[in-house]
């Protein structure tokens, strides 16, 4: 079994696709269908179910898909460290956040790349729990999001900082004017909010249900920044973390009386997974 086996498979289950697959790998599709049989060959089972132009994964694939993660994983930070120990700068880094922390994130973004221009980064936005599971399976080296609600034993959540539950609006609103609001104010309002499963949407729903006021949203929308846009019209209060507003013109986070919810930001990681220096410099960032 050889690593470029491995990385093959994890693509081919990744895109489900040989062509964009073999693509991804910059090999012929012939060399990848070549490659994943001999694999399956060694391991004596089929990962792949094709029918017709397309493939699936088999119930044992799918078993051994977090394997060959780690396997390569490893043999990645492995390589790493070593260029780590030689002070070297060349590498990848692979960064997951959450919608929410846009604003902190792409302030570290641009200040990293400058200080380490040799360094390719990628970074991915997804809800919290598609975050865990992405640093679950490596998909990202580490996560900048909230606190988990349910711990892992297998992640480790780093403090970084704490943010609030806010109203966000704009700096023309009276609103903007107020130490606090409260929820019952808030009905007054065109309420906008992020779509559910988004940690802010949680929260929110969470805190209404507590204090038992129905204030339904007159918006959902995943994507923030049209929310924020919406926001400066003046006509929408966005529920959100105060952190939206970083690096933001025109807008103003106001305290929600009733929430005392404070919103923990962590890294996440695996546990026992080497830091490395570019992780480390871009923790620092933050």
């Amino acid at each position: 079994m050889e690593l470029r086996q491995l990385k093959y498979f994890i693509t081919s289950a990744d895109t489900l696709n040989f062509t964009e697959a073999a693509r991804q790998c910059f090999i012929t599709q012939s060399t990848l269908s070549q490659q994943i049989k001999q694999l399956e060959t060694e391991l004596g089972v089929q990962l792949f179910e094709r029918i017709g132009k397309r493939v699936f994964l088999t119930e044992t694939g799918r078993d051994f898909l977090p394997y060959a993660r780690q396997t390569v994983a490893d043999a990645d930070y492995g390589v790493q460290r070593i260029k780590d120990i030689e002070d070297l700068k060349t590498g990848r880094l692979c960064i997951g956040t959450t919608f929410g922390l846009s604003a902190l994130i792409t302030d570290a973004i641009a200040r990293f790349s400058e200080q380490y221009p040799e360094i390719h980064l990628e970074v991915m936005f997804l809800k919290q729990d598609e975050l865990i599971e992405a640093v679950r399976e490596r998909k990202v080296d580490f996560a900048l999001t909230f606190e988990m609600m349910e711990k892992d034993d297998l992640l480790t959540e780093q403090p970084v900082k704490t943010y609030h539950l806010c109203a966000i609006v704009s700096d023309q609103n009276p609103l903007a004017q107020q130490a606090t609001v409260s929820l019952r104010q808030l009905a007054d309002y065109n309420i906008c909010t992020p779509a559910r499963g988004m940690n802010a949407r949680r929260m929110f729903d969470s805190l209404t249900n507590k204090k038992g006021i129905e204030l339904q949203p007159k918006l959902e929308i995943n994507e923030i920044h049209t929310l924020l846009h919406l926001v400066r019209t003046g006509r929408w209060v966005a529920i959100l973390v105060d952190s939206i507003t970083h690096g933001e013109e025109g807008l103003c986070a106001v305290p929600l009386r009733e929430a005392a919810l404070p919103m923990p930001v962590v890294w996440l990681y695996p546990k026992d997974m080497y830091i490395r220096k570019a992780m480390q410099k871009f923790m620092e960032l933050i």
